[in-house]
């Protein structure tokens, strides 16, 4: 065991000496976190739950249109809509169009409104084609939800209260029925309705239980570019030790007392202990300087653990696979690119097809994601990301014990 930690030390030792080996483990990484988070922070909103919706009306009728004016001018910790009104049908269309987001969402609501809204209501139907709605095509945002939520609630509302009207006018009409003339107020019937429909909902008492996870750019870039270019170091270790296989320098050492499980192993350790360092600063990082938000850190270092152990085995793998030091930069670059773009690495991987997120898993970087994204941002516990830190441990076991039936200490003869 003693050898094994001495050769685990030198290799480790020339690391550290080596400022080139440094840089490229630590400050490019960081580099590349700080652009990419802050380039797509505007995804993840700017820190407030406000919804902000600008609307472009057009209202020509004085009834229910000023009444749909009225409700649309929202100001609460949680929506903020912007109204602004103009004269005509092609001001409206020209704001959603515009390419600087002037409008999310514009509103047209022709004369005669309130009287069709008033002849459905009598006639107990529904008013169609009523309010022309513009969006830019295949809008399926939330703006456009919340705006057609409310006009629909409006026009309902008034529906009822016309119904309601209706029905009192049908009642006094009826034979034995008597009401005095100009009792029924059509008006007056209409605001109490619409007043009583707008409070019912008075007896929900709204409730929140838990603590909202506040997700932001760097809850997704710093894990992927973590474990992305903890993939690209293989590169040097993967190197070294097919340098020292062509060199014959295991061919040599061998002949001293030093077992090959010590002499492979202690270079495993080094590599495990690099990429786990690795990984720590970078997370470490994250968290303190871009307030990367880490729901449990003892899982979140199980599963930095369970990388580091499945992507040290993922190297010895590779070496053992390929003949020379220039088949190795190559094979590495194509293996982590490849596993990092369908992996969740770039963006979350929730968001690709159940199919792809399936056959993501062939590489480590789908099963670290999946385990990261559910502990930071889904707030997953332990047991829940306990499959993604086996399926890791696991993945890692598979790959030295295929490393170790065609791994040779003797350089491979290459064909000419």
């Amino acid at each position: 065991m003693k050898t094994l930690w001495y050769i685990a030390k030198k290799d480790l030792l020339q690391v550290i000496k080596d400022r080139s080996a440094l840089i490229l483990m630590l400050v490019v990484p960081l580099v590349l976190i700080s652009v990419v988070g802050f380039a797509f922070g505007n995804l993840f909103g700017d820190g407030s739950s406000q919804l902000k919706i600008k609307v472009a009306l057009s209202n020509h009728d004085a009834g229910i249109g000023n009444t749909i004016s009225h409700a649309l001018k929202v100001d609460t910790k949680t929506l903020l809509i912007t109204v602004n009104e103009y004269p005509d049908t092609a001001q409206v269309t020209a704001k959603v169009a515009a390419a600087n987001d002037a409008a999310d969402v514009g509103i047209v609501i022709p004369a005669g409104a309130s009287q069709a809204v008033m002849d459905a209501g009598q006639s107990a139907s529904t008013a169609k084609n009523l309010i022309q709605f513009y969006t830019l095509p295949n809008t399926t945002n939330a703006s456009v939800t919340v705006v057609r939520d409310i006009i629909n609630n409006i026009v309902q509302e008034q529906r009822i209260a016309e119904v309601s009207a209706g029905q009192v006018h049908m009642v006094c009409s009826q034979p034995g029925n008597v009401c005095a003339p100009k009792t029924i107020d059509d008006a007056a019937i209409s605001t109490a309705v619409v007043k009583a429909s707008q409070t019912s909902d008075q007896a929900i008492v709204p409730q929140t239980v838990g603590q909202a996870t506040k997700v932001g750019p760097f809850d997704q870039v710093v894990p992927g570019y973590a474990v992305f270019f903890s993939l690209f170091g293989l590169n040097a270790v993967a190197a070294t030790i097919l340098q020292e296989q062509e060199d014959g320098t295991f061919r040599r050492l061998l002949i001293a007392p030093i077992q090959k499980y010590a002499l492979l192993g202690g270079k495993l350790l080094a590599q495990f202990l690099l990429t786990l360092a690795q990984l720590t600063v970078l997370f470490a990082v994250g968290y303190f300087v871009f307030k990367m938000h880490i729901g449990s850190w003892p899982t979140v270092i199980m599963l930095l653990i369970a990388t580091s152990f499945a992507a040290t085995g993922l190297g010895i793998l590779l070496v053992s696979l390929v003949k020379t030091r220039r088949q190795i930069n190559p094979v590495v670059s194509l293996v982590t690119l490849i596993t990092s773009a369908i992996g969740g690495a770039w963006w979350p991987l929730f968001i690709e097809p159940a199919w792809m997120q399936q056959l993501a898993k062939v590489g480590i970087t789908a099963w670290a994601m999946e385990g990261l994204n559910g502990t930071m941002i889904f707030g997953k516990s332990f047991s829940a990301v306990l499959p993604d830190i086996l399926g890791l441990l696991i993945y890692g076991v598979i790959c030295f014990i295929l490393a170790l039936r065609f791994f040779s200490f003797q350089p491979k003869a290459v064909a000419a």
